[in-house]
């Protein structure tokens, strides 16, 4: 069982890492293109434990010292003299006669495993039915728009996609920007300040209708139930990562094969972005991006120089081929002990061939107690019930596992990398009393006490979350400082979204020498993502 699921996780470490691989030398092609590579890789992925039990079975033999680790029986390994040898030799012959508590221990060490894999799996799997029943929840509480602007916009997007299914346009306030879902019934529905701007109307109907028309819904659905499955896999979580982002990317071609103005619709991005919805309770496509990918949306729309064309059938047929080719050998591959192993697991107290049991050795003296003396010559290791429930305290004792130990807080953070003098650090940098949560969030995302000290210079009201996340965000204290001193006051999100769209120093500093003094970071964005002057885009 545990080579089995060793196994299955290591195919799937294979599959994610080629997928990934095959998008890093696809770079030039368009992002329909790429993006159908990533979702046949997630597809891969998802089928690799169907493939493995309906598949005739590839057996590789597992060479004998491997199959002896992997087993519960033990390996044959010089053992001390004495009556120590005797008590280990009495321990594995109770193991190979079927110890009741042997079997019970290994069958208690299965169901932990067991359990720690499909918790996970199951709380996953469960969010993403919470996300879906939401949406059912949206559409029986939206409103039919009527607008003509925007059934217009809709009926010419139709038509320039060939899509000739009906689509529900909706409106409703309870969310912060447009979505869309569905298959059969696709549904795109608007917050009620997009339905207050008809101006953006065909951008933002293009971008959700290609969402449709790509049957994103359905690779949504495929990319969280790859990573629920293989929730332990980091590479399944990049490749899922990166083909929400590459869907995202071929919708932003569609917008822009609609003829709409690269930097208005880059404009319209960063202004949707204020308003994402939270993907992971919403299982639906939005216009507005996540502020991670922000900046990489934002300069490939102004990019005049990617693919954008859609993904052909040839394309989708030819890595489909080259998906299976590598998918269904690698799912069929099993792996079996050899036969020498096979004979050292099932009779360990025999010899390999002949089965007869070996030379019995002298009784174990296993009634008299271990002297003191001996003890001392041979320590065990210390697995007694009396212990059960004990844990070490900072000093070395042992104490019971409910009571707490002095300086269990200092291993605490010890044990996570995060040392006193960091603490005592972030407390003389601004920010005293964290907890050890925060600590960790700030130390994992590399915030130094002289970051967090920067920051706290640049004379905004942060608080430690909020420097973990300019941190995270890759915000500078020199770059805010900057703005700052140009007299540019806003919020983390507003600086996030000037350096995405390319507002640096030195840009803002040839708009005061031409005699542009702009100070709103809004109206310093929108000219910047409408501005194509080079002397102004060029840095000295």
């Amino acid at each position: 069982m545990t080579i089995t699921v060793l196994l299955l996780a290591l195919k799937s470490l294979l599959v994610a890492a080629a997928t990934l691989l095959l998008l890093r030398l696809t770079r030039a092609r368009s992002a329909g293109q790429r993006s159908t590579i990533a979702h046949l890789g997630l597809l891969a992925l998802v089928a690799l434990p169907l493939e493995s039990v309906a598949l005739p079975t590839l057996a590789l033999s597992l060479p004998a010292p491997i199959a002896r680790l992997a087993a519960i029986a033990p390996a044959e390994t010089a053992e001390p003299s004495g009556i120590l040898g005797n008590r280990a030799a009495s321990v594995r012959a109770t193991a190979a006669q079927g110890s009741p508590t042997a079997v019970s221990f290994s069958s208690a060490v299965a169901g932990v495993a067991r359990h720690a894999y499909l918790l996970p799996t199951l709380a996953l799997l469960a969010l993403t039915l919470v996300a879906l029943l939401r949406l059912v929840g949206l559409r029986a509480r939206a409103e039919v728009l009527v607008d003509p602007v925007w059934l217009g916009a809709l009926a010419r997007a139709q038509r320039r996609m060939g899509f000739k299914s009906g689509t529900a346009l909706l409106r409703s306030d309870e969310l912060g920007s447009p979505v869309s879902w569905g298959l059969m019934r696709p549904v795109i529905l608007l917050n009620d300040a997009a339905v207050l701007a008809p101006e953006q109307a065909e951008a933002i109907i293009a971008h959700e209708l290609a969402h449709v028309v790509h049957l994103d819904w359905a690779k949504l659905i495929l990319a969280r139930v790859a990573t629920a499955v293989f929730w332990f896999n980091p590479l399944a979580w990049v490749l899922a990562r990166e083909a929400h982002q590459l869907r995202e990317e071929a919708a932003d071609d569609a917008v822009l094969a609609a003829d709409i103005a690269g930097p208005d619709y880059a404009q319209l991005l960063i202004g949707v972005a204020r308003h994402q919805c939270r993907g992971a309770f919403l299982g639906a496509h939005g216009v507005a991006p996540s502020r991670s990918s922000l900046g990489r949306r934002v300069r490939r729309v102004l990019d005049q120089s990617p693919a954008r064309g859609p993904s052909g059938r040839s394309w989708v047929a030819g890595f489909a081929t080259g998906m299976l080719s590598m998918a269904v050998p690698l799912a069929a591959v099993s792996i079996a002990p050899s036969r020498t192993a096979h004979a050292t697991i099932e009779a360990p107290g025999a010899t390999p061939h002949s089965g007869k049991p070996l030379a019995a050795s002298a009784p174990p003296e296993t009634s008299r107690p271990i002297a003191t003396e001996e003890r001392a010559a041979h320590p065990l290791p210390v697995t007694s019930v009396a212990n059960t429930g004990t844990r070490p305290n900072a000093d070395g004792q042992r104490v019971s596992a409910d009571q707490p130990a002095d300086g269990d807080a200092v291993d605490t953070m010890r044990a996570a990398g995060i040392s006193v003098q960091y603490r005592h650090a972030m407390a003389q940098a601004g920010f005293p009393d964290l907890s050890f949560d925060q600590l960790a969030e700030a130390h994992g995302v590399g915030v130094s006490p002289e970051f967090a000290r920067a920051m706290r210079a640049t004379g905004m009201s942060l608080t430690i979350d909020d420097v973990v996340e300019a941190r995270a965000m890759g915000l500078s204290p020199e770059y805010i400082g900057a703005m700052r001193r140009f007299g540019i006051n806003g919020t983390l999100d507003d600086y996030q979204g000037m350096r995405s769209v390319g507002v640096t120093v030195n840009f803002v500093q040839k708009l005061r020498r031409r005699g542009i003094k702009l100070t709103s970071p809004d109206k310093l964005t929108e000219f910047r993502a409408a501005n194509g002057d080079p002397d102004l885009d060029s840095d000295p």
